[in-house]
């Protein structure tokens, strides 16, 4: 697809779209090609697309808090209840969006707006 193109069906500014597409060129899941049939498709399948590596790519490691980040070091890992709860609430969020592939979501998307037209005809 063309830049602009996703840019006017997502409402998206296109100069902000195309930060987005040069981090997700850069991290190996969208691919450019340029000329007059160019545009942008996926590196691999959508099913090898996760949710997580979509946003890791745009925003880096996700944490939910400062000390489960792995760019920093807490020195309370091991007395600290609220690390453990933690730790472990982040463990399900990265589980939840490893096993949101591109292909699960497009699949869900489609669904919900056929059932959305449904409704309202």
């Amino acid at each position: 697809s063309l830049l602009h193109e996703i840019a006017r069906d997502q409402d998206i500014p296109e100069t902000y779209l195309a930060k987005i597409f040069q981090d997700l060129t850069k991290a190996g899941l969208v691919r450019s090609h340029r000329g007059a049939k160019g545009g942008f498709c996926l590196a691999k399948p959508a099913s090898e697309i996760t949710l997580r590596q979509v946003i890791e790519s745009l925003q880096g490691p996700i944490s939910l808090n400062k000390c489960l980040d792995i760019r920093e070091e807490c020195s309370h890992v091991n007395t600290c209840a609220v690390h453990n709860l933690l730790r472990k609430a982040q463990e399900q969020l990265l589980a939840t969006l490893d096993a949101a592939t591109l292909e699960v979501l497009a699949q869900e998307t489609l669904a919900m707006r056929q059932s959305g037209e449904k409704a309202t005809t």
